[in-house]
């Protein structure tokens, strides 16, 4: 009797955490359909560079290899290619931990990481830009899917 009463608290105990864990990125629609995740239009403030962003797929898959493309506007592709790009994947409602990626430049005039998000949920992608001892960073939101 005692030992069916553990397991029923154990398995309850189990089901309470994982609708915690998964019920964080839907008590907030509106996140996932942020105008800077849908348009991808950012800047890079301290460059006064714009960019556009998006991940391939769309919406991004857990467990699975996406593309972040980070896209320079065409007049800058020259100026650009040879910085460095890091990218730092985070879910911010959960704590643990991020991944960082170094992202490669493609003669297309974009950057390109390839990022692994490991949960359902609301994400975020820290893009910092590097160039002669100075650098620049802006956040990409994005909703990562099954």
């Amino acid at each position: 009797m005692k030992r069916d009463f553990r397991l029923s608290c154990l398995f309850l105990a189990a089901f309470l955490s994982l609708s915690a864990c998964s019920s964080s990125h839907s008590s907030h629609p509106e996140a996932s359909s942020s105008s800077a995740s849908e348009s991808g239009k950012l800047t890079l403030q301290e460059f006064s560079l714009p960019i556009q962003v998006n991940i391939q797929p769309a919406p991004p898959k857990i467990l699975n290899e996406n593309e972040l493309h980070i896209v320079l506007p065409k007049d800058q592709t020259d100026k650009w290619k040879n910085a460095k790009v890091s990218v730092i994947v985070s879910m911010p409602s959960m704590d643990h931990g991020d991944l960082q990626v170094t992202a490669e430049y493609k003669e297309t005039g974009e950057f390109v990481a390839k990022i692994v998000p490991t949960m359902v949920g609301e994400w975020k992608a820290d893009i910092t830009f590097e160039v002669d001892g100075k650098s620049s960073m802006v956040s990409y939101p994005f909703v990562a899917e099954p």
